[in-house]
């Protein structure tokens, strides 16, 4: 995969983190680094919590948990590259999933959307499936997601 290097900044107001350096930048370079995205809610803990687990170290990207009180956030371990970002619902009037898709959507148009012609794989960890909402969202990013890099592979060859 050809990509230029990007930095991303230390672990926001809404991470989760013991650490305490998180002004901290960390330099990446996709062209080496497994790019990840996962997203779901408080039900998807312990799936989460596994898939981070079995991330290659070389991992980058993030986890979105959206959950309805902060009293639903707890650690998550997950590769040095991969943040973790709880959303907590503040209203009862959204449907449940959308500030977690918004999020979704928010991460693809920096790292996909932005450079299509890169053909950036991302390896997609889809959740908070009880949501009608959610469910088609995530269809239709799977198949923007595979027009892209469909899109990619064929620009690639052209220039070859």
């Amino acid at each position: 995969m050809k990509g230029g290097c990007a930095y991303t900044g230390g672990v926001s107001a809404t991470d989760h983190t013991d650490e305490s350096h998180s002004s901290d930048f960390i330099f990446i370079c996709p062209s080496y680094l497994e790019c990840v995205l996962a997203a779901g809610d408080a039900g998807d803990l312990d799936a989460l919590r596994d898939w981070c687990a079995a991330l290659p170290k070389k991992s980058y990207g993030r986890v979105f948990i959206e959950v309805d009180s902060a009293e639903h956030i707890q650690p998550i371990e997950a590769p040095p590259g991969v943040g973790v970002t709880w959303l907590v619902q503040r209203s009862r009037d959204a449907f449940t999933g959308e500030l977690l898709m918004n999020a979704v959507d928010a991460w693809l148009d920096e790292w996909v959307r932005a450079d299509p012609l890169s053909g950036r794989y991302v390896h997609l960890w889809a959740g908070a499936r009880d949501s009608r909402e959610v469910t088609a969202q995530w269809d239709r990013i799977r198949s923007e997601l595979a027009e892209i890099w469909a899109a990619a592979a064929e620009y690639r060859e052209q220039r070859a």
